[in-house]
């Protein structure tokens, strides 16, 4: 067991923050074929604001296109003059706490206690759900929905049994992976099958074992490879082979047999868990896809998976990558986890649209409630003729770089229009808001005010009578173009909308009264 317990005594907070004591330190930083992304904590006094995180985000010549942060105005007015120890906003107040942080196993958590040793907050830092999850002779994805068939009958699990029925649905490919010596290992540059949690399973290191049957321990490990090495390769080929900086860890007889999977950051590298209760996750692609997914949101936004509907996105986005990964392949679904739910053990979970949840009605009362409406707005977005897969792929990576602890769905939406308008000038903006707007009202104009301690974004829109910039709404903002030499031809005002002259094209930098500063690029 691996215990990391920092203590932190509330010492008395003095109201009346001053600017000056307020600072930042760089934590991470990636790059994308389009952007730059610096990821920087907060700190008062040189000590730090739990939980906070500024977003700058430069292009390719090192200008800044964005800024954003989750420290808003509210929350810079309540902070203190000086603490001697971190803080954390919680309850609209800022607190002194003590941090314990449990890294054992499977489990990676951190709790927020204040002086008297109650607990404030408590965080799991696993990302996984309840048998989800996701979970060379390999299903493709699955060995139901290639061939229309459903859970049932003879195509049941029957704990591994029935081999002369489901081998018969596999497929034989080719899998690149490590030779040692004399030694083969299940491993590449992007995945490593690693027994690191029961019940223990050796890595195989028997090529001529990995062709067998699915009743063999070998089979789910590589699924595991097979499935992660292809998902891996696509990221490449668009680009953001910068996403993953890791060959990321996977067990795939885990959690001491449980009908559940996880991704855990805990562990350096990162780990991928599968269970085997039920139907054995690692047999069912889209378990893999979403729990890798994870990974990719981790690698691209790091520390921001904070927050029921942040959360809930998470989950939403290993759906559609899963999704997305069997339709590239021509297996379409309305529903992920095809082989591993929809059965017995559990239902799985829908990835279409019921055609009646409303975003702006929506309670959120657990992470897994609502993926359905934005992974099928995602998928909405993909398979639309006018956007295309591969390029819904690319904007919907992109946006997730811009992820911050707390966003709602309406501001992670708003992410992929500011990224469509990084990558193709706004042109897919209408298909953005068809996908998230009405009926699903993720995206709509009589939405619910925006979170103070962050902003929407700026992007282009398209309209029938031209392109309009649009900023934050009711705040003024200085608008200022440039040419492509860097000269300033105009600048104006604006507080949400601001229409653009006929041939508007160079660099148009918004200002804000708070400081903060988006620049985007139009021709």
């Amino acid at each position: 067991m691996k215990r990391i317990i920092t203590l932190f005594f509330i010492l008395a907070v003095i109201p009346g923050f001053s600017q000056e004591l307020l600072s930042t330190k760089l934590f991470y930083q990636t790059t994308t074929p389009h952007a730059t992304y610096e990821r920087y904590e907060y700190y008062l006094g040189g000590q730090k604001l739990l939980e906070e995180q500024l977003l700058l985000v430069y292009d390719q010549s090192g200008d800044l296109l964005k800024s954003r942060s989750t420290l808003g105005t509210v929350k810079k007015e309540l902070l203190p003059t000086q603490s001697a120890y971190p803080l954390l906003f919680i309850n609209d107040q800022w607190s002194a706490v003590f941090a314990d942080t449990l890294l054992a196993g499977a489990t990676h958590s951190v709790r927020y206690l204040s002086l008297d040793g109650s607990v404030l907050l408590e965080r799991d830092l696993t990302a996984h759900f309840i048998d989800t999850t996701v979970n060379v002779r390999v299903f493709s994805p699955d060995p139901l929905t290639p061939y229309n068939l459903t859970y049932g009958g003879v195509y049941t699990d029957l704990n591994d049994a029935n081999g002369g029925v489901l081998d018969s649905l596999t497929i034989i490919d080719t899998l690149t992976v490590d030779k040692v010596a004399d030694t083969t290992f299940l491993r590449n540059d992007f995945i490593e099958i690693v027994d690191f949690d029961p019940p223990y399973f050796l890595p195989s290191t028997s090529p001529q074992d990995w062709t067998g049957g699915r009743s063999a321990p070998e089979f789910e490990q590589v699924m595991c490879v097979y499935h992660v090495t292809a998902l891996s390769r696509y990221l490449h080929t668009l680009g953001y082979s910068n996403i993953m900086t890791y060959t990321i860890q996977a067990d795939a007889q885990a959690l001491n047999g449980q009908d559940n999977s996880m991704f855990n950051f805990g562990y350096s590298p990162p780990r991928l868990y599968f269970g085997e209760g039920g139907v054995d996750d690692a047999e069912d692609a889209d378990v893999i896809i979403h729990e890798f997914g994870h990974a990719i949101s981790h690698g691209a936004a790091p520390g921001t998976n904070l927050g029921m509907q942040r959360r809930s996105f998470d989950e939403s986005f290993g759906d559609y990558l899963a999704e997305r990964y069997g339709r590239r392949i021509g297996v379409t679904s309305t529903r992920v986890f095809d082989w591993d739910g929809n059965n017995e053990f559990w239902n799985g979970r829908s990835v279409s649209y019921d055609g009646v949840k409303n975003y702006n009605q929506l309670i959120f009362s657990s992470i897994y409630q609502h993926t359905d409406i934005m992974s099928s707005a995602m998928l909405e977005f993909s398979a639309n003729p006018n956007v295309g897969g591969s390029v819904a792929d690319e904007i919907i990576l992109e946006g997730v770089h811009s992820l911050m602890p707390n966003q709602s769905f309406r501001q992670i939406a708003q992410n992929f229009i500011w990224a469509d308008s990084l990558l193709y000038n706004g042109a897919h903006y209408n298909a953005i808001t068809s996908a998230f707007g009405s009926p699903k009202n993720i995206l709509a104009t009589n939405s619910i005010a925006p979170s103070p301690t962050e902003r929407n974004g700026v992007f282009i829109m398209h309209t029938p009578d031209g392109k309009v910039l649009r900023t934050e709404e009711g705040e003024e903002a200085v608008i200022t173009l440039f040419n492509w030499s860097g000269q300033l031809l105009w600048s104006k005002t604006s507080l949400g909308q601001l229409p653009l002259p006929e041939g508007t094209q160079g660099v148009l930098q918004v200002q804000y009264k708070s400081g903060d500063q988006h620049t985007i690029k139009t021709n």
